[in-house]
């Protein structure tokens, strides 16, 4: 598979919000993505492009931003799910992930091993 593991649907069901799309007659993976959320005083932007595995994650509390990632090639995005809680795990490499999770509250989990 050359694009992330996380499928449309899911991220459909991760953000309750469809995402504007770069063009309206590329299809997924290959087009661009972006996904605006707002949950109480935050709000959150993500944006991917599935096949090329760039993404970008700015979250604003209150209006001001407190948390920006952008990266190019990540090695994977992935949707995990439990009977409560939905979270994405952007995988930076084997080593590096992100967490995000928005609901019951917005949380971002960055996870280093040293180990190789």
């Amino acid at each position: 598979m050359n694009y992330i593991s996380a499928e449309e649907h899911e991220l459909l069901s991760f953000f309750e919000v469809e995402p504007e799309r770069a063009s309206h007659d590329i299809p997924w993976p290959y087009n661009d993505f972006s996904y605006r959320v707002s949950l109480g005083a935050y709000d959150i932007a993500f944006g991917i492009y599935p096949a090329y595995k760039d993404l970008s994650l700015t979250i604003h509390h209150n209006d001001t931003e407190f948390y920006s990632f952008v990266a190019t090639s990540v090695k994977d995005v992935r949707y995990l799910q439990d009977p409560r809680i939905e979270t994405l795990e952007i995988l930076i490499s084997d080593r590096e992930s992100i967490w995000l999770r928005l609901r019951p509250t917005v949380l971002v989990t960055q996870k280093f091993s040293g180990e190789a």
